[in-house]
């Protein structure tokens, strides 16, 4: 008697990464209905055309049974791209019922500065003249988190971005869920409210007080989302600035704690959400940090299922949802290499490869992800960063969750506090003379180019289609379709 052994079933997008199509026609969308400035009914036919492409591309034996499946894959785009239109529409011009001056009450989400003046995004209460939308607060003083202001002031639109490249104040704000700017002319802080804002500040000026310059800085990163200017300096220079943003790494790290703290309760996985969506909420809220804490939720769903899903697709989905809830968060710098870094990681462990190979290629692959967007903020993106985060996400996967647990009775107050968090500074400190020692070997930087983006893009696109399943030589074939997508928007003037 003959066997015959199982033949394994076709790997197409359609299997192993629907959502892929979903994002991606979102974020087309976007970008050609914002940035480009086209007709709705372009921007939804290109978004459309990139979805079912990108599927019969990938698709090389289709089969009925994949039929509802793009089915629902294109009636979600559809209706996706409707409804984010809607909103795109209603937000993309000030509004006019807007007055030229304004009075009203609100509570201050965070305060910086910004140039010359500080910036205060204010949730402001309905009233006459607002609906309870987020505005910005132009003014010379210094307000803390928390704090209940009443004010008077000038508004105005943000302002656009005169060219490509330039800092483009509306996207900016925008992607925060802030409608408009007030010059503030007066302002009265007539009380606090106790809710997270003024906790974070409460526990930023504790962490301030009580703890070393490195450790101080490093802490508050970790837990509230808050820079130092000087660490955000050296991150900068060595490529590791995100590090410094809570992500997918600090979202795991919180898990992984929880994991153990937990284990053996009953219902730990509802607990454990419960925990890293309030602690994504402490650390600022910020798009990055939405992102990882709701790819993580998908994954706890999943467990709580009995089912797993693909890191790849669950990225993917969770972009999606982000992208349906604000539109604008596809312009936020943090939330664009997040994704980019995320997707390019979980593509690089879809593929048949050896551990040991997938570790060395990690690096210099994430390296490409976000080279693109921070040669595009920044200006230059440092080469040293492809040698020193072959380090950097095993060293502070360690010694964040050991500093911040070494941290706790100085915060405290309790004697001898500081004595416990004297191994996590000297650590911090040895990475800086180990950083600064790395970007002294290799001072080059790779300024903002069309051959960086080229090579990014076309690299990117490779790797995405072999991770939603297209054989080898039509995943090339893919390749060369974003060359010429890529070539669309350098002469339409979008870089």
């Amino acid at each position: 008697m003959t066997e015959y052994a199982p033949v394994r079933p076709a790997r197409t997008p359609l299997g192993e990464a629907p959502a892929f199509a979903i994002a991606a026609s979102f974020s087309v969308f976007i970008l050609a209905r914002v940035d480009m400035g086209t007709g709705v009914v372009f921007a939804a036919l290109l978004a459309l055309a990139f979805s079912v492409g990108w599927i019969c591309l990938g698709t090389e034996y289709p089969a009925k049974s994949s039929l509802p499946v793009a089915a629902t894959i294109l009636a979600v785009s559809v209706l996706g791209v409707l409804y984010i239109n809607a909103q795109i529409t209603r937000e993309v011009f000030f509004p006019k019922s807007y007055p030229k001056s304004i009075e009203a009450s609100g509570v201050v989400l965070s305060d910086r500065r910004m140039g010359y003046t500080q910036t205060a995004l204010v949730h402001v209460k309905p009233g006459r003249f607002a609906r309870g939308q987020k505005f910005v607060l132009k003014h010379y003083g210094e307000l803390r988190g928390g704090d209940i202001v009443r004010f008077t002031g000038d508004v105005a639109a943000f302002q656009r971005a005169s060219e490509p490249r330039k800092f483009d104040e509306f996207l900016y704000w925008r992607a925060r869920g802030a409608s408009a700017s007030v010059n503030a002319r007066k302002i009265e802080v007539t009380g606090r409210e106790l809710g997270l804002p003024h906790v974070r500040y409460l526990l930023g000026e504790r962490i301030k007080a009580a703890l070393p310059r490195r450790t101080a800085g490093y802490i508050a990163a970790a837990w509230l989302g808050e820079r130092d200017g000087e660490l955000a300096e050296l991150h900068r220079n060595a490529g590791t600035s995100h590090i410094l943003a809570v992500s997918g790494l600090h979202i795991g790290m919180a898990y992984a704690i929880c994991w153990f703290l937990f284990r053996g309760l009953k219902h730990r996985l509802y607990v454990i959400s419960a925990v890293i969506w309030l602690y994504a909420l402490l650390s600022g809220a910020s798009p990055s940090a939405l992102r990882a804490a709701l790819m993580l939720q998908f994954v706890l769903a999943g467990k709580l299922l009995g089912e797993s899903g693909g890191s790849f697709n669950g990225a993917c989905v969770a972009a999606s949802v982000m992208l349906l809830w604000n539109p604008w968060i596809f312009w936020d710098v943090g939330w664009r290499m997040s994704v980019l870094s995320v997707l390019a990681l979980a593509s690089l462990f879809s593929l048949d490869a050896g551990s040991v190979a997938k570790y060395l290629i990690s690096s210099p692959l994430m390296w490409l992800a976000s080279s693109m967007q921070a040669a595009w903020t920044f200006g230059f993106v440092p080469f040293a960063g492809l040698v020193i985060n072959f380090f950097a996400v095993p060293f502070f996967g360690i010694l964040l969750p050991a500093a911040s647990m070494l941290s706790l009775p100085a915060l405290a107050g309790l004697w001898g506090g500081k004595y416990f968090i004297m191994p996590a500074e000297f650590c911090f400190a040895m990475w800086e003379r180990f950083s600064d020692n790395i970007t002294y070997l290799i001072p080059w930087q790779a300024d903002f180019s069309y051959p960086l983006v080229i090579s990014g893009v076309l690299v990117m696109t490779y790797m995405f289609a072999r991770a939603c399943g297209f054989p080898g030589s039509r995943a090339y074939f893919a390749t060369g379709a974003g060359a010429v997508f890529l070539a669309y928007m350098i002469a339409s003037g979008a870089f």
